[in-house]
């Protein structure tokens, strides 16, 4: 009798397991929020290029922006300099007498003329194409820095005929000292020493 009821409650306790699955069965697992695996991805091929990622450009990791009221290299060097002869050469050019009179000092004054004076001076030429030559060192005196170039001028005459001139002209910047001006601490036309020669 004793045997016949332990039968009946281990069938009662397995049909009772069947109905309610405990731990160890195979149970439902929620996906949502669960950090498993899913389906095999497709398979990554490491040696492709890396995609760029927006707003993560390494360029903006180069060299920060000068200080308020400092001159960047670039625009103090002798580089520098010569573009300013370079585009002063091109306005004459072009005869755009009022852009190459503004590259003179005090916007034009250090030329020791009036704009109508520069211009009216180059009237006598029809062809006038400067070439600059090495520079020498860039000097300082008195809070500026000045710098020399060899030019050398061909062209003709309105009245027909060519010229040569040869000659030194310098330039003049103001060094970042207190109260200068960006305009101050440009490269200007301070002086030229331009002769006709034959």
């Amino acid at each position: 009798m004793k045997a016949i009821a332990a039968i009946a409650l281990m069938l009662a306790a397995c049909s009772q397991q069947a109905g309610n699955p405990g731990n160890n069965a195979a149970q439902p697992v929620d996906q949502a929020g669960a950090n498993v695996a899913g389906p095999a991805d497709e398979p990554v091929d490491i040696n492709t290029e890396p995609v760029p990622i927006p707003g993560n450009d390494n360029s903006a990791l180069s060299a920060p922006p000068p200080l308020p009221g400092r001159t960047p290299d670039a625009e103090s060097s002798s580089e520098a300099a010569a573009k300013v002869l370079d585009a002063y050469f091109a306005a004459l050019a072009t005869k755009r007498y009022a852009d190459a009179y503004r590259m003179w000092g005090n916007r034009g004054q250090a030329s020791g003329m009036s704009l109508k004076q520069f211009a009216d001076s180059f009237a006598r030429y029809s062809v006038y194409d400067g070439n600059i030559g090495k520079p020498g060192p860039i000097e300082g005196a008195a809070g500026s820095a000045y710098i020399e170039f060899p030019v050398k001028v061909t062209g003709a005459l309105t009245k027909g005929g060519g010229f040569v001139l040869k000659g030194p002209m310098t330039l003049r910047r103001i060094n970042d000292v207190d109260g200068s001006t960006a305009e101050q601490r440009r490269w200007h036309i301070e002086s030229s020493g331009l002769k006709p020669r034959p």
